[in-house]
């Protein structure tokens, strides 16, 4: 009898162990931190789509390929960047991305009529915007944003413009909080330049301030 409880608590001491050796496995040691972009507070720069009632859609955002897992990514130097461990974007980059970015031309605009694609099953679009992002990453010391976007008049099927955008920021604080932050406001940015390329595409268009 004596044995056999020895066996059995024996058997139960491995279980146990097996099982807390699991969890560490499954948690990690240091367990993950998810991070989010966060579109900033921003002041109208025109109204001139205020009236319109078409809808600009942003396209699904192109990440690179190095770019499209949910871990943040470390540049190690200008040929090498490397997947951050235990820290995870909360959600898709590509959709965070567009959410921002449509968030920010919302504001810019001076109108509600922006939405990601395929936009409301019968609104009728007039402008495209689509962003290509090559570079997404920073080291300790700071963030660059590379990216490549295109206006469109669906409409009349045009290309409005391509343009290329590049922004390095200073990481402050020099940790993971202030690499999102960093991130963050090169989305900001990048906005700014798409909302002010849709400005002056809609000003040089014949009839555009009696258009609804």
């Amino acid at each position: 009898m004596t044995n056999r409880r020895k066996t059995v608590s024996a058997t139960l001491s491995v279980l146990l162990l097996c099982v807390v050796l699991l969890s560490a496995c499954i948690s990690g040691p240091n367990g993950n931190a998810l991070y989010t972009l966060r579109p900033s507070i921003q002041e109208p720069l025109g109204h001139e789509f205020a009236a319109l009632s078409d809808m600009i859609l942003v396209m699904p955002v192109h990440l690179a390929p190095q770019l499209q897992g949910r871990h943040l990514v470390r540049r190690q130097s200008a040929v090498e960047s490397k997947a951050a461990p235990h820290h995870f974007w909360s959600g898709p980059l590509d959709q965070q991305i567009a959410g921002n970015l449509i968030s920010n031309l919302k504001a810019l605009l001076a109108t509600d009529n922006i939405a990601a694609f395929p936009g409301p099953r019968f609104g009728t679009i007039r402008y495209q915007v689509e962003v290509e992002i090559n570079e997404f990453s920073g080291d300790e010391r700071s963030f660059t944003t590379g990216a490549v976007y295109t206006l469109s008049d669906a409409a009349a099927q045009t290309i409005l413009c391509r343009k290329s955008f590049h922004r390095t920021r200073a990481i402050d604080p020099p940790d993971y909080s202030g690499y999102v932050e960093s991130a963050s406001q090169a989305l900001d940015d990048l906005s700014k330049e798409v909302a002010m390329s849709l400005l002056a595409a809609r000003q040089s268009q014949p009839g555009s301030a009696h258009e609804k």
